[in-house]
């Protein structure tokens, strides 16, 4: 028995339904809707990344950490070469494009679509292995990738300098701002790409919550218990890691129209292996704990890379200022303390876990006081 003061008691008292729809049915839509609207003008604040354009690159990433996560967070399965499908996604939007001329929206989806079936066809030849030889192929794949894009096979994919120019005449740029033009109007790139990112993550999330995503966490939690049930394990790693590529590849196709056209480091390791930090520090246990790891790790990286001076207490009224441009010239390192601080306090759950843990303590503190008042 809970009373009206507890977490608990609080929670019981939260209507179980708003207009007839659950409210834990609203809870992720309306957080990814909360993303999109506040990630740009909280970005762009000075304290931060101080200039909007990296939103867009962070809300694609959040994507391609979501689509990992049906992987890593949700199936057990471990790839270090998931950056094969983002590749592929961009690199065949990219090179329909600009070679054949094809439209962009065509080739676009002819890119998830490739992504997919790639997809498909690896999972079908290494799911059956163990973790450890699934991990491996899955690398052994996405440097095969990397090595055939160097090669500009019949000058396709532009070998070590890419694809460039890959962009379609409605993306216009103006002074270093990304539109959309249709029908004479011209729409902020931001909320297209918001709206792109929300619709691919919703579609992620009937994923996971389905009698399919549940299957998979079962299978997460325990490979030979399901197998001893009747579960066809390897069937459901097989399209675990299907879905997975078809993400992946959405997230190509939207970074490939983001930066005009393609990069040979999206088919790296190191892709790869950020994907993998992202998602366990953000935490895999949970929804958003990717794309909060995408969140953290990006923003991160940006504020270590181009802060130069520490103004104590704050930049408007600086007393003290420190120079630090030659101590953050190192600094993966300061980016791996923060990856090991996250992980050794919460080793599953994350950024997002204690945020969590943090908001229910003071959602429980508010409550009581607010009952008792």
């Amino acid at each position: 028995m809970t009373d009206g003061t507890s977490p608990d008691g609080i929670a019981a008292r939260i209507p179980d339904r708003i207009a007839g729809i659950p409210t834990a049915d609203l809870r992720v839509p309306v957080g990814l809707v909360l993303v999109v609207l506040l990630l740009r003008p909280v970005i762009s604040h000075p304290m931060l990344a101080g200039y909007d354009q990296i939103a867009n690159t962070i809300l694609i990433w959040m994507l391609f950490a979501a689509s990992f996560n049906l992987l890593l967070g949700y199936t057990g399965l471990l790839s270090f070469g998931h950056a094969l499908f983002l590749g592929l996604g961009a690199y065949v939007a990219a090179a329909g494009h600009t070679r054949f001329g094809l439209p962009w929206i065509v080739v676009a989806a002819i890119g998830v679509l490739v992504s997919t079936g790639v997809a498909y066809l690896i999972g079908r030849l290494i799911v059956q292995k163990g973790a450890i030889y699934f991990a491996m192929l899955t690398l052994g794949f996405a440097q095969a990738a990397q090595y055939v894009a160097n090669q500009n096979p019949f000058d396709l994919t532009g070998g070590s300098a890419g694809i460039s120019g890959a962009t379609p005449a409605w993306f216009v740029l103006d002074r270093g701002e990304k539109f959309v033009a249709v029908g004479g109007l011209q729409l902020d790139w931001y909320w297209v790409l918001g709206i792109a990112t929300v619709l691919g993550m919703l579609a992620i999330w009937q994923v996971v919550r389905s009698p399919f995503g549940r299957t998979l966490i079962a299978i997460r939690e325990n490979d030979a218990l399901a197998r001893s049930m009747g579960v066809n394990v390897d069937r459901y790693k097989v399209w675990s890691f299907t879905f997975a590529g078809l993400f992946a590849g959405l997230a190509g196709v939207l970074l490939q129209l983001n930066i005009q056209g393609t990069r040979l480091e999206l088919l790296s390791l190191a892709v790869s292996g950020d994907v993998i930090l992202m998602t366990i520090l953000g935490g895999s246990v949970y929804f958003f704990g990717p794309p909060a790891g995408a969140f953290v790790w990006l923003l991160a990286e940006e504020l270590l890379t181009d802060f130069e001076t520490l103004h104590l207490p704050l930049t408007e009224f600086s007393v003290v200022s420190v120079d630090l441009s030659g101590v953050l010239t190192y600094w993966q390192f300061f980016l791996g303390v923060l990856f090991v601080v996250v992980v050794l306090l919460s080793p599953m759950a994350g950024i997002w876990g204690l945020v969590r843990r943090a908001g229910n303590r003071i959602y429980g503190v508010i409550g009581g006081l607010i009952y008792r008042v």
